[in-house]
């Protein structure tokens, strides 16, 4: 049992932590947006949108069983299993926020790129060169990622967040709509 507490505490305390530096990756990340966008017109804005993790919390073990040493040793390892894959995944979602942070600062310094913040979360395509939709978790997929990342029932999963979301259309600039309607 006391093997069974340590390495569920040590996951813990990493899971906290990787939380803590995946909000502070998103945080850098919507910064750098605002930078970015704020020298352009208020129409022609793109609006980041922010959504952190819920940072858990270090409690007792007692609060997933009644007495100590209750739980079977299955139970225990598939308690273990769970916390070693959200790990994994809170480890993978801080390395792409890292990714994603240099990619905007990159093409930030390049002058041929109008809007540096948005490209593909995913392929990493320009947004002038294909339609990009942002995400409701705040990430930003081109049309061809989209295809393969639905589900065959319909849902689109995110590959950076690696959840079920829903789309936003893709930003529609009102001077060309505009100019839609003047040609008519």
């Amino acid at each position: 049992m006391d093997e069974y507490q340590s390495r569920w505490r040590a996951l813990k305390v990493f899971e906290i932590l990787f939380t803590r530096l995946l909000n502070r990756q998103i945080r850098r990340r919507w910064l750098l947006e605002h930078h970015y966008m704020s020298d352009t017109p208020v129409l022609q804005r793109f609006q980041p949108v922010i959504f952190l993790e819920r940072t858990p919390r270090l409690e007792r073990l007692a609060a997933f069983g009644d007495v100590r040493g209750s739980q079977s040793r299955q139970e225990q390892e598939e308690v273990l299993k769970c916390l070693e894959f959200r790990m994994r995944l809170l480890r993978a979602r801080v390395e792409k926020g890292k990714e994603l942070a240099a990619e905007i600062e990159r093409r930030a310094k390049s002058k041929n790129v109008k809007y540096p913040t948005h490209f593909c979360h995913t392929c990493v395509v320009s947004g002038e060169k294909a339609y990009v939709h942002l995400t409701k978790c705040g990430h930003r997929i081109c049309r061809d990622c989209m295809i393969y990342q639905t589900t065959p029932d319909g849902k689109y999963q995110c590959s950076i967040c690696f959840r079920p979301t829903s789309i936003f259309g893709p930003r529609r600039d009102p001077a060309r709509k505009r100019q839609v309607l003047l040609d008519r």
